[in-house]
């Protein structure tokens, strides 16, 4: 998740001077119609590994419709290498998130296109950015009280009780033909990756990312009963993470080491996100919390257990049959639509996940 994402002074910006601006910069707004042909599409999406990953169901159904196409996109740093990963697009432009100046610069070195799609849901900056591109028409999503709907000529209706992805549909079913593909992101073989695994692997996740993720995490202590029950069905058990997860990723494995678990690897923050997505693929199992990690281990179809607190599951339950999730077995949770309604929690629902619940649902997969 992008740093941005997870800092409260930009949420503080991004609310309560993003919105009187974009609100200035939609009164100038002349709405357009459609074209009647498209020969150059731009999307801006600066937000989530995980919501880039479904936006790539996206970017293949405006593929499937307009073949020869050039598709531009622009992103943040952070969710820059998955963007890499996502098959269709012709260039990929990242953005400088805290200058906008330069952030200008860079989108008008693009020049006019046809359509600009907006895949931001809350960010009045995505919207700032979707006005300083040239484009002959524009959709974006209007969302409930985020106020960031006012530059585009087409505001599509984003739903709490829909799965994201069905947002996402929504978003380009005006200029595709069949919003029918689901998320798929290239896989880039690693020799460093080859070298670490063996037959039969297991990937643990337990870091999540973004605002408060915190509140996202699953207790050390259940983590370690976790791979106490499964070790034994698996060569090895990686606990991946990003640069940032090394420190609590390195406490919870010296939790594993005092109860003799030999077969448990560290490397979280040794990987780029294209290697641990090629470990993923090479992985008989994936344990996560819901964040990126989770979304792409759906995308390469990988059987996982996500664990789902704050989240909720039909909102953003990661797109895999072979996605279980499990979830707190009491209390207030799933509350979460866009991502940043802690507000609303009531108490530490991670903590109301057992290891029991947990155990059973892998059990039922692994006799399958």
């Amino acid at each position: 998740m992008s740093k941005e994402k997870g800092n409260r002074l930009y949420h503080y910006l991004d609310r309560y001077i993003g919105i009187p601006i974009v609100f200035l910069l939609g009164i100038f707004k002349r709405k357009n119609i459609l074209p009647t042909r498209i020969d150059r599409i731009a999307i801006v999406s600066i937000v989530s590994i995980g919501d880039n990953v479904l936006m790539s169901a996206s970017i293949s159904d405006i593929r499937k419709t307009f073949p020869n196409v050039e598709i531009t996109v622009f992103t943040g740093s952070t969710n820059y290498e998955l963007v890499k990963l996502i098959d269709g697009i012709d260039k990929i432009v990242k953005l400088e998130l805290s200058s906008l100046l330069r952030s200008h610069k860079l989108i008008k070195q693009v020049g006019q296109v046809d359509v600009l799609l907006d895949f931001g849901s809350w960010t009045r900056l995505s919207s700032i950015f979707s006005w300083i591109v040239k484009a002959e028409y524009k959709i974006g999503f209007y969302s409930d009280h985020q106020h960031r709907h006012y530059i585009y000529d087409q505001s599509v209706n984003h739903s709490k009780n829909k799965h994201e992805l069905d947002n996402y549909r929504d978003l380009t079913h005006s200029i595709v033909r069949e919003t029918v593909s689901k998320p798929q992101i290239n896989i880039v073989s690693s020799e460093k990756v080859e070298k670490m695994i063996s037959r039969k692997n297991c990937v643990v996740h337990a870091w999540p990312g973004g605002y408060k993720s915190y509140m996202k995490e699953w207790d050390n202590h259940n983590w370690v009963d976790l791979i106490e029950n499964i070790h034994n069905d698996f060569d090895l058990i990686f606990l991946t993470g990003a640069p940032g997860d090394s420190k609590k990723s390195n406490e919870l494995y010296h939790l594993i080491n005092k109860r003799n678990i030999k077969n448990v690897k560290n490397i979280a923050g040794e990987l780029k996100l294209s290697e641990t997505v090629f470990l993923i693929s090479k992985s008989q199992m994936v344990f996560s919390v819901n964040t990126g990690i989770a979304h792409v281990a759906a995308a390469l179809d990988i059987p996982q257990i996500c664990l789902h607190g704050p989240t909720n599951v039909n909102r953003w339950k990661p797109y895999s049959e072979k996605s279980i999730p499990v979830t707190p077995n009491k209390g207030n949770f799933g509350y979460l639509h866009f991502g940043n309604e802690y507000h609303l929690a009531k108490e530490n629902c991670m903590d109301n996940i057992t290891v029991e619940s947990v155990v059973n649902e892998y059990n039922k997969i692994s006799r399958e």
